[in-house]
């Protein structure tokens, strides 16, 4: 039997590749993301819904219409987020964090609350946290900051929410549009960290997106067994 799929930023990226995997398996996929997916318009159980998830109002207005006589989701898969930049924490200012906050925070709780207003009846939520979330390495403030509130988002609302499987998960390092920047662009003697994955890039530890969303897809079921509300790092499950 087919599932109900609903995930954010899947015009690229990991958010893709978790759109082309459940549908591969011929489930029905809602994606939500600020700009078109060619690759995936064209399939049948896909529907999509263009939202800047920046925009509470709109996102919110946006979901009711995009799910809007769905009563059940399998599974809810949060993954939009945006980086900023890589920069010391004392020359990022409070409003370039506030727009990483917006995003990659305040919007997942704008969704999940516009679900539950809903009164959908959601088995499992998956949101996309990372690694930064408690490594703590220099240059990442922002987007540190706002993947470990993340982490404390999803355990509160498993506590409020226990019929409904939540967990905060670190896909491991993934080969997307954000590693041109991070390998080629920042300064890697200012901010070691970004050795590390230039080192990584073109190997097995980073794969392309849909590679990786096939690997994560494969053991999304498995969380269920995993404490509800909990962190997981793919690369230790």
């Amino acid at each position: 039997m087919s599932s109900n799929i609903f995930i954010t930023g899947t015009s690229k990226g990991l958010g893709s590749g978790f759109a082309e995997y459940y549908l591969e398996k011929g489930d029905r996929v809602f994606g939500l993301s600020r700009s078109a997916a060619p690759q995936l318009d064209a399939q049948e159980n896909y529907t999509h819904s263009l939202s800047d998830v920046s925009d509470f109002d709109q996102i919110k207005e946006n979901i009711q219409s995009l799910l809007s006589g769905v009563d059940h989701l399998q599974v809810v898969i949060l993954n939009a987020g945006i980086l900023g930049e890589i920069k010391g924490i004392t020359e990022a200012s409070i409003s370039e964090m506030k727009e990483v906050m917006d995003i990659n925070l305040w919007a997942n709780k704008i969704i999940l609350d516009t679900l539950y207003e809903m009164s959908i009846e959601v088995n499992q939520v998956v949101v996309i946290s990372s690694g930064a979330s408690i490594n703590g390495n220099k240059g990442w403030s922002g987007y540190s900051i706002s993947k470990a509130a993340v982490n404390m988002l999803v355990k509160l609302y498993a506590a409020e929410y226990p019929s409904t499987h939540y967990t905060a998960l670190a896909p491991g390092l993934i080969d997307t549009g954000m590693q041109d920047y991070l390998c080629e662009v920042v300064d890697h003697d200012k901010f070691p960290s970004m050795q590390r994955l230039k080192e990584a890039r073109g190997t097995d530890v980073m794969p392309k997106p849909k590679e990786a969303a096939k690997r994560i897809g494969d053991i999304i079921p498995a969380l269920l067994m995993t404490p509800n509300g909990s962190y997981e790092d793919v690369r230790k499950l």
